[in-house]
This record gives structure tokens, sequence and C-alpha cells, in this order.
């Protein structure tokens, strides 16, 4: 997995809820970042769903508006258009790719991603992840 920018994690208080889209027609790394979201933290609460396809994703984008949204850039042949239209919703995008694609950071930013990682199915990895995810959350819900 690549670098995760340090983000500082929510301070005491009531935890935040976070809503992650994942874009991915594999369910695999869904599931495992599921699992991990279950038990994440006492300070972030992270409810996943899955869309396999870009239209379930604007369904799923217009109706229940993540906080962050993961796109897998291997899902559709225009995934960085995807990208750009999730973003320009108002959440942060998160580019996955399965290896190194060279230059896909840059382009995945120029499309409005706000990173770019490598899927890892390591524990470490996705704890990092879900970490990344609840720092950069938009419009985090606080809950009692």
């Amino acid at each position: 997995m690549a670098a995760i920018p340090d983000g500082e994690m929510m301070g005491e208080g009531p935890r935040r809820e976070v809503k992650l889209l994942v874009v991915d027609d594999h369910s695999d790394h869904f599931e495992q970042i599921q699992a991990f979201a279950e038990m994440y933290s006492s300070q972030c609460v992270i409810e996943c769903k899955r869309a396999q396809d870009k239209v379930e994703a604007q369904r799923v984008m217009d109706t229940w508006e993540p906080s962050v949204v993961l796109v897998d850039v291997h899902l559709v042949s225009d995934a960085l258009k995807l990208i750009q239209e999730m973003s320009l919703k108002g959440a942060p995008v998160i580019a996955l790719s399965e290896g190194h694609i060279p230059h896909l950071p840059e382009t995945a930013r120029t499309y409005g991603a706000v990173g770019c990682l490598i899927k890892s199915d390591n524990p470490d990895d996705v704890e990092q992840l879900l970490g990344y995810i609840a720092s950069i959350a938009a419009c985090a819900v606080v809950s009692h």
C-alpha cells in the first residue's frame, strides 16, 4: 500500500460517523474493509456500502451521501471520469489500484481524487486506510 498522508485522528468527545462508499466489482476487499470498520475505533463509526458499477455508485451517491468514496480504477474503462463525478458531488474520493500504475496518483488527483492507494489485504494496511478515511471524512455526523 502506498504511504498514507499523515492525518490526525479524532480527539476526545462523541463518536464521529463516517459513511464509506466502496465502488468495486469484487467483494473480497470490501468485506475486509467492512470487517475492520465494524471493530475500528471507539472514536469513529464507519458505515460501509458497496456499489458494483458506475450506475449503482451514482445512485448510492445521490441517495446516501457518503463521507468518503473509494473507487477501484480497474472497475470501469472510464474510472477517471467516475472519480471526477464522485468528487464533484462533494465527497473526498480515493483511487484504489490492484498494483502500481505509473502516473496514476498525479492523474487521479487532476480528476479530483484526494489520494491514490494500492489495494492490500494486510491488516495493518487496512487499519491505516481506515484511519486515513476517518481523517478526511466530509460532513461526519456526531453520534452520542
